[in-house]
């Protein structure tokens, strides 16, 4: 089947095991994750490859004025996004397949004043470095295209199109470096604006791909089926309160990223040294970061589509837990350890950076919180529970980030990270904790009060010890 076909590649209804009970949200997820990864994968090389082929040609001041300009464009990306693709999945995915029209058209309006807002500080970013209003118009074009292009693999994951979904970014990636390369070999001349024109672009061409496999997978127009109007799935949200909801996922995305960045900058009271130490291990804690944002794509349909079903509450087993935990946490122990990583950084020639081991040791007790948060926010998105999201990743962004400033203060940054590995398993354990609530709307939901109580309780309990079968004494 081509990637836009007419008909939804996975089907929504929910399974059960033998036993009759509800199956875990991983193996309804795993194909998916594989696509959406692979797609991922394939923006990371295409990437590589623009990237080298800047490097090439152009000379370290040029690269580094163009790559400064790219950073700025994808960081107010976000801004434009504001989490709009992952709310229209939620919303279409609760009506698929049936007609979203009325969703998807509302998912356009609510990006529009984000995505403007975005597009005129790229433009002036991109008109002021690279000296010329054409930069400007081009930088406006290519990040409103970016944004929407984003937009349009939400709309498809939320109708189960996961191949189309995963394919449109990289056509966007592998398209700018073909033209990359064609100007390259050609007679025009490579400059840092003609390689910012060929990038935005590219950014064109992904819109396109992604209008062309939104319009061939529509589903049929059912115009005697009228969605209600409101915020619940299965209903059709105004684009003020679609947008409404997306700023509370774009806000608790914004507090996770924000973490690691918050360590690099009070990892410089200590040294630059140590701040290079600190980002070959955050750079290394990207890739479960990752994965954990593409099972984040691919957990919200499936939990959408749960909602009302048998198989509403989704867990993690222990089992998948320990499955996860433990290659990572045999890791950091070789990791911290043995010599394996000063010997490789001998054989690089950079006995130096042998020091980092510790650091990234402790980055990878980190990773299996990164993962498992995706299936997290995944579900706790389904449910429309944006605003505990954001406020849980908040909350403890702020109360790790005074942590890890008074740990470097005091002169420890290895406290300061170890805090910082804390705070990435408290998001994600406050958020599980969540979710065995979020179908009880009388609960109350205090798990600090609740851990603090059990903390109590263990220390008021008199131990007790064993005096033979059926004997109990106390002290």
């Amino acid at each position: 089947m081509s990637a836009c076909s007419g008909r939804p590649e996975l089907t929504s209804s929910p399974t059960k095991d033998a036993s009759g009970l509800s199956v875990s949200i991983w193996r309804r997820v795993r194909r998916d994750v594989v696509l959406l990864g692979a797609g991922s994968v394939g923006i990371v090389i295409a990437q590589l490859c623009f990237r080298s082929i800047l490097v090439a040609a152009l000379s370290p001041n040029a690269y580094g004025h163009l790559s400064l300009i790219l950073s700025v464009y994808n960081t107010v990306m976000i801004i434009g996004a504001s989490g709009i693709p992952n709310g229209a999945s939620r919303y279409i995915a609760a009506v698929a397949p049936g007609d979203d029209r009325q969703i998807v058209s509302s998912s356009i309006r609510a990006a529009a004043w984000p995505t403007l807002l975005a597009a005129v500080i790229t433009a002036a970013v991109s008109g002021v470095l690279l000296k010329t209003p054409v930069a400007a118009l081009l930088a406006a074009a290519g990040l409103s295209s970016l944004v929407y292009s984003l937009l349009t693999t939400g709309i498809l994951r939320g109708r189960g199109h996961v191949v189309a979904a995963a394919s449109i970014l990289p056509v966007a990636a592998f398209s700018e470096v073909s033209l990359l390369l064609g100007l390259r070999l050609s007679w025009l001349p490579f400059t840092p604006n003609s390689a910012f024109a060929v990038f935005c672009i590219g950014n064109c061409i992904g819109l396109v791909a992604g209008i062309l496999c939104t319009i061939r997978t529509s589903p049929s127009r059912t115009p005697e089926l009228e969605l209600p109007q409101g915020t619940e799935p299965g209903s059709v949200p105004s684009p003020r309160q679609m947008l409404g909801f997306s700023v509370w996922l774009a806000a608790a995305t914004a507090a996770v990223a924000l973490l690691p960045l918050i360590l690099r900058v009070v990892a410089v009271i200590d040294s630059y040294t140590v701040v290079a130490f600190i980002d070959i291990a955050l750079v290394l804690l990207n890739i479960p970061q990752r994965m954990g944002a593409v099972i984040v794509q691919a957990v919200i349909p499936h939990a959408t589509r749960a909602l009302g079903t048998d198989n509403a509450s989704l867990t993690i087993s222990r089992r998948e837990h320990a499955l996860l935990i433990v290659p990572f946490a045999l890791g950091a122990a070789i990791v911290a350890f043995t010599p394996l990583l000063g010997s490789l950084f001998d054989l690089l020639g950079k006995p130096g950076y042998g020091k980092s081991a510790d650091y990234i040791a402790l980055a990878l007790l980190a990773g299996p919180a990164r993962i498992l948060y995706g299936l997290v926010q995944g579900i706790l998105i389904a449910h429309g529970d944006g605003r505990f999201l954001a406020r849980n990743s908040w909350s403890v962004t702020i109360v790790a980030s005074v942590a890890m400033l008074v740990a470097t203060l005091l002169g420890s940054t290895m406290a300061a990270f170890g805090a910082f590995v804390v705070g990435c398993w408290v998001i994600y354990l406050v958020g599980l904790a969540r979710i065995g609530y979020i179908n009880d709307a009388s609960a109350e939901f205090s798990p600090y009060r609740s851990w603090f109580r059990r903390i109590a309780q263990l220390r008021r309990r008199p131990p007790s010890f064993s005096a033979g079968p059926g004997i109990e004494t106390t002290d």
